[in-house]
């Protein structure tokens, strides 16, 4: 195998892992939620935490949607909007009237579709690092902001904060193209800086920053490092 190749296979098997332990702790997340509540849509019109399980459901789907086409050689299928907010809120018409079951159905279906299609991409799809970022962005990286709303205990939120580390870990190991471990790196930093653990994300950051020009160009603008934005000249100098 060649080095790119090997590279290629340590990411696929990494991107793979991250999503079987992501999907393993979104179940304990709802399993834990008492089941009126997890249902009851709140009086203040936003979503149940049922809806936030078809969202990431949904999101997953569209993802995979990507990859089945790019490996069958069509176009990506358009979505119905540009702006995320009008997607997000098509995908909740769509599914605000599922049962608990068939939400719970569709997330397990949409988990193992995501992961079959990871596992039969071709290294030429896996080596763009736009798909990579779409595979992160809606597995791993969605799942970690709304699980860590929705828990219902201290162990629970602090098993979504071990699954955030065992990413960075999977990264670590070695072999992921430069672009793509610096990407993850950086998303991780955000999610520990929202939730207040920043040490965590100064060290992310003084790894993610300098191996991307157009990170450290972001960074002082990206609204989740609010709390490290005077620091950023810094950790961009590693």
């Amino acid at each position: 195998m060649t080095d790119i190749e090997i590279r290629l296979s340590a990411m696929r098997a990494g991107l793979i892992e991250e999503l079987q332990l992501t999907r393993a702790v979104e179940r304990e997340i709802f399993a834990a939620l008492d089941p009126i509540a997890r249902d009851r849509v709140p009086s203040d019109g936003e979503w149940s935490a049922k809806d936030t399980l078809a969202h990431l459901s949904a999101w997953r789907q569209r993802e995979t949607d990507k990859l089945v086409a790019r490996r069958e050689g069509r176009d990506e299928p358009k979505l119905p909007a540009t702006d995320i907010d009008e997607m997000n809120a098509i995908f909740h018409d769509q599914r605000a009237g599922w049962t608990w079951e068939r939400v719970a159905i569709d997330a397990e279906s949409t988990a193992d579709g995501l992961l079959a299609e990871v596992g039969a991409a071709s290294d030429e799809v896996l080596g763009d690092p736009k798909v990579v970022g779409g595979i992160l962005g809606d597995g791993l990286e969605h799942d970690l902001g709304h699980l860590a709303q929705l828990a219902t205990s201290e162990a629970l939120r602090s098993r979504v904060v071990e699954l955030a580390e065992t990413a960075r870990a999977i990264v670590d190991r070695g072999g992921w193209p430069a672009r793509a471990a610096a990407y993850a790196r950086y998303n991780l930093a955000c999610f520990h800086a929202l939730g207040g653990r920043l040490d965590m994300a100064r060290a992310l950051l003084r790894e993610a920053l300098p191996a991307q020009e157009e990170l450290r160009a972001f960074a002082p603008e990206d609204d989740d490092l609010i709390s490290l934005r005077a620091e950023i000249p810094a950790l961009a100098g590693g």
